[in-house]
């Protein structure tokens, strides 16, 4: 009799084991299906309920006078909510495993629980027991894991301390993560907010149309960049660059450029675009790491409707214009990369736009895209002239998003890096009157850095 009492013993003590490795197995498998901090809180609650506790409250690290908590059991009162950080530090056990000093979980009486009413049901705290468990991962406090037993549940034996530690581990990396994963999100969302290209502005006697994509495989953090501002002469001013390479790296200098850019416009007189561009080689070269394309200028409309443009360029790909026939021309601005040499030579052109007619600025994000039939080809120029002809008397924000469209027709949804277009236009006329033929552009006037 005795050996088969020792044999029940063992098989029990077996399928009690088995149950905990199952219950932890199946906990872990439920803990990582999210990494959202909030979600993670509320599963861990509800997985804890009932097999460890009748009710179970999990409170996160404190940010301030005040942290979050969630709570999973019977009754309708609040699930989740706020506590200030006093009312926690009111209970030992709690404030130690909320700051990571408590290890183990730990039995408390009830009594030191009345501080904490709003958090747990006053009927089940009178006459129950309370277990107190730090969360954390590798030594940082993710939380503390509050469980509660009525007074007509048995009370928590070694066993049970034993896995509601396990369970604790495990809880503590998961929200640890989620939490690690909700830092990181907010902070590529609130990068990817200031990159951003700001809305355009109205422009009377200019329209304007832009798009962008960002590089998915890169957080969608760009490397482009464009900004168009109204001018004082009338007319706006604009920059349209492109830092080498992409993600948060280029998004960063990408970011200064574009800072830069605007201030220089906003403390000098008048539009000067080759004095910014050597500035701004100037700052490109002091980071050492990368360089950047870039062209800038002005777009001016004039009395008989039709708009100038003014253009300096550095090593950016030449614009395209679509005059009123259909017809698709490159206005060519050459000129050194941004931050390639100390001594650059950058272009300067000017043309005019007759009324109807629209200049195209882009990346090489859209003519290096590939995809295809194959996957890899690339869209290339002959493509995108093609495909800007037939664009003809469509508004300039139809016109950028078209292009758009149609490069991301041809990805495909393979990966790419990233995509920009900025069109300016002169409106086309009232009642459909054909304007005069305009000079397509002035010549090209190569500028040295020294020049005037």
């Amino acid at each position: 009799m005795v050996q088969v009492g020792r044999a029940q013993g063992a098989w029990a003590a077996l399928a009690g084991e088995r149950g905990r490795s199952a219950f932890l197995e199946e906990a872990a498998q439920r803990l990582g299906a999210s990494l959202h901090h909030g979600r993670t809180a509320r599963t861990l609650v509800e997985i804890a309920t009932p097999k460890l506790a009748d009710v179970s409250v999990v409170v996160l690290p404190a940010s301030g006078r005040r942290t979050d908590w969630y709570r999973a059991g019977p009754g309708d009162a609040r699930s989740s909510g706020e506590v200030a950080v006093e009312l926690l530090e009111e209970v030992p056990e709690v404030a130690n495993a909320l700051y990571g000093l408590q290890p183990r979980p730990g039995v408390v009486s009830a009594e030191q629980l009345d501080a904490l009413d709003g958090l747990l049901p006053a009927e089940l705290v009178q006459g129950g027991e309370p277990l107190v468990a730090q969360l954390a991962a590798g030594g940082v406090p993710a939380g503390v894991l509050i469980m509660l037993r009525g007074p007509e549940r048995d009370r928590f034996d070694d066993a049970d301390i034993e896995l509601a530690h396990r369970f604790a581990v495990r809880a503590g990396l998961a929200l640890a993560t989620a939490a690690l994963y909700s830092q990181q999100a907010h902070t590529i969302a609130v990068l990817q907010d200031s990159m951003a290209p700001e809305p355009l502005p109205s422009a009377d006697g200019l329209r304007l149309g832009a798009a962008y994509r960002p590089a998915a495989e890169a957080l969608h953090i760009s490397g482009d960049f464009y900004h168009v501002a109204p001018s004082p002469e009338g007319g706006v001013t604009f920059f349209f660059g492109d830092v080498s390479g992409k993600g948060a790296e280029a998004a960063v200098l990408a970011g200064h450029l574009r800072q830069s850019m605007r201030t220089l416009a906003m403390v000098a007189k008048g539009s000067e675009p080759l004095r910014d561009l050597r500035l701004l080689n100037d700052l490109v070269l002091s980071d050492g790491h990368r360089f950047a394309t870039l062209v800038t200028g002005s777009a001016c409309p004039r009395d008989d409707g039709s708009v100038k443009v003014e253009i300096a360029g550095g090593g950016h790909l030449s614009p395209l214009a679509l005059r009123g026939d259909g017809r698709v021309e490159e206005i060519p601005c050459e000129g050194t990369l941004v931050g390639a040499v100390p001594d650059p030579s950058f272009g300067r052109t000017e043309c005019l736009l007759a009324p109807g007619e629209l200049i195209l600025f882009y990346s090489d994000g859209v003519t290096e895209a590939r995809g295809g039939a194959s996957g890899w080809e690339i869209y290339g120029d002959e493509r995108l002239v093609d495909a800007l002809a037939s664009c003809t008397d469509m508004p300039a924000a139809s016109v950028a998003e078209r292009l758009e469209l149609l490069t991301t027709e041809w990805l495909a949804g393979r990966p790419h890096d990233d995509i920009s277009l900025l069109t300016l236009q002169a409106p086309p006329r009232r009642g459909g009157e054909v304007p005069p033929r305009l000079p397509a552009a002035a010549g090209r006037c190569p500028l040295g850095p020294g020049a005037a």
